[in-house]
């Protein structure tokens, strides 16, 4: 890849040397290779670097945090903790946020909550949905139920909610479930 960015940039100086502008070095390159090589500013850019006096069309060093990340030290950090966050193997592994999570997408892991949530319905569940609902409504047509449901007073119900947390798992597998114990108030 990086050799035909060089050799893009050779026939752009070899265009520069010969009197051309930008955009007619661009209308050769793309004749001959295609819309996609480059793009008007690219070769704007390439020209301006050469009317300051330099011909040098290698890529300058850029500065910045790299990309390639140790896929195998991500995937342990969550086998051996299916909640950990992307900042806290970002933190660990001296990553960004966005790299820790095309990282993840890429070894197909997905973050899920130990709840299902339909985000996408598939035309099957779309049509049962659509059913319930007409039968419901026919169902209070034929018999109005909901005139014969009464309301009285107050009542203290003791709930306690399962705490849920994201966890990375395949796509494919169910999200695990955290049983609580000692849901019901002591007396």
């Amino acid at each position: 890849m990086e050799s035909n960015k060089q050799h893009f940039r050779h026939i752009l100086l070899f265009n520069f040397r010969k009197g051309k502008n930008a955009v007619q070095a661009r209308k050769k390159l793309t004749d001959v290779y295609g819309e996609g090589v480059l793009t008007v500013r690219q070769c704007q850019n390439w020209f301006a670097k050469f009317r300051s006096g330099n011909f040098d069309v290698e890529d300058a060093p850029r500065s910045g945090r790299p990309v390639e990340a140790d896929k195998d030290a991500i995937k342990a950090l969550v086998d051996a903790n299916r909640r950990i966050t992307t900042r806290e193997i970002g933190e660990r592994l001296n990553l960004s946020n966005s790299t820790v999570y095309g990282h993840l997408k890429g070894m197909d892991l997905t973050s899920k909550l130990d709840v299902w949530v339909p985000h996408v319905l598939t035309e099957r569940n779309l049509c049962r949905r659509v059913d319930a609902c007409d039968s419901l409504l026919k169902r209070l047509e034929n018999d109005p139920f909901l005139k014969r449901i009464i309301t009285g007073d107050e009542k203290w119900v003791v709930y306690n909610n399962v705490k849920r947390k994201r966890s990375w798992s395949r796509k494919d597998e169910p999200a695990q479930s955290v049983s609580k114990a000692n849901i019901h108030q002591k007396r």
